[in-house]
């Protein structure tokens, strides 16, 4: 059987591996448009240090299907420090826990056990949050929270599509905390974060080098059907046309601003901050790498990476203004790396349906989907 697969990004190669495991004499080619494969999976050693351009920490409770693939590739796992269990939020210019905050949400958690469901059938994360819990709430918390995943605007996003746990649980359970409190608990033994110890890019390299098919990069496909691609210049004919191109949305830039230090510079040790609209900062939320994986540490050394609004002009010197009033670090970094990622982060708005999510684990079972539709 001739199947073309069109995208090379984590979809399209983990629908590779799938179609190869079930049917070994499968002949595929796969296309990409830009000159690589793995399209946001980034991983760069520079100046000595490993730092990931794209994801990087994976929960084990929530990403058996990512977990599995890297079992089947036998790359090596790490897990997080226990310290990566505690985040920060920014709030009025200083880190806090958010748990630090319970004292003053228990009655707007209260509260929130009465209130009656929407009738609509969507809404925005914030009507959502400040019709359920409080405007504050929803600016302190879930504004903060979206940033971190979507990098987007919560008057705007959808709140069934961006986080279709509290959509379910509202319809379901008549409640978000009611939800929170009856969803079945993990039954994992393996606690926190992973990763893959040489960076996620290995994922990437390695599934490339263990797949028998025909790669053709810097080929953009200009259309498809079920049985043809016209791509590059060519037209290629095939028994079946698997698409792996990511949804078809409106997507949002974020500049991605990894730093290194001499020695351990950071004070609080954590998984890192978020910082809410509210704050007024260029930055969106740092991450403290070195504190949550260690291994990947080269010697006694500090790496952050700081997640920086498109619109800066100047992302290194935002992030690192941001993190002497933030986090008092005044040492220079000894590498800085800026890269932005142009158009990486879907917005899905009110009114859109796509429900199947943006994660690595969303798009490896989205791919084993396409290869055997239940």
């Amino acid at each position: 059987m001739n199947t073309i697969i069109v995208g090379g990004g984590i979809t399209g190669l983990s629908a590779a591996w799938f179609l190869l495991k079930k049917n070994p004499k499968a002949k595929i080619t796969l296309l990409e448009k830009e000159n690589r494969l793995g399209g946001w999976i980034r991983t760069c050693n520079e100046g000595g240090f490993l730092f990931e351009k794209g994801p990087r920490t994976f929960p084990f409770s929530r990403n058996p299907h990512l977990l599995e693939l890297i079992q089947d590739l036998k790359l090596e796992l790490i897990s997080s420090e226990p310290a990566a269990a505690k985040r920060f939020i920014l709030h009025k210019g200083h880190l806090r826990t958010p748990g630090s905050f319970l004292p003053t949400l228990i009655p707007y958690l209260i509260r929130e056990l009465f209130i009656r469901p929407s009738t609509s059938d969507d809404e925005s994360i914030y009507d959502f949050a400040a019709r359920r819990f409080s405007p504050k709430i929803a600016e302190t918390f879930f504004d903060p929270l979206t940033l971190g995943i979507y990098s987007g605007d919560i008057r705007k996003l959808s709140i069934r599509a961006c986080f279709p746990a509290l959509y379910k649980w509202e319809r379901e359970k008549g409640s978000v905390v009611r939800g929170l409190f009856s969803s079945p608990k993990n039954k994992s033994k393996a606690k926190g974060l992973f990763t893959v110890k040489s960076g996620m890019e290995t994922l990437i390299h390695e599934l490339e080098k263990k797949l028998p098919i025909d790669i053709v990069l810097n080929c953009s496909v200009e259309k498809f059907s079920e049985h043809e691609v016209i791509a590059g210049g060519k037209t290629y004919h095939a028994d079946r046309v698997i698409s792996a191109l990511p949804p078809q949305y409106s997507n949002r830039s974020i500049w991605v601003v990894n730093l290194a230090y001499a020695g351990d510079v950071l004070v609080k040790k954590g998984y890192g901050y978020l910082v809410p609209t509210q704050e007024k900062e260029s930055l969106l939320g740092v991450i403290f790498d070195s504190a949550i994986f260690p291994q990947q540490n080269r010697t006694s050394e500090t790496r952050l990476t700081a997640m920086v609004r498109p619109e800066e002009k100047e992302p290194l010197k935002a992030a690192l203004n941001a993190l002497e009033r933030h986090l008092g670090i005044n040492a220079q970094p000894v590498h800085t790396s800026t890269f932005l990622a142009k158009n990486a982060i879907p917005q899905f708005e009110v009114g859109c349906t796509y429900t199947d999510g943006v994660s690595v684990d969303a798009c490896i079972q989205k791919a084993a989907k396409l290869i055997s539709p239940r």
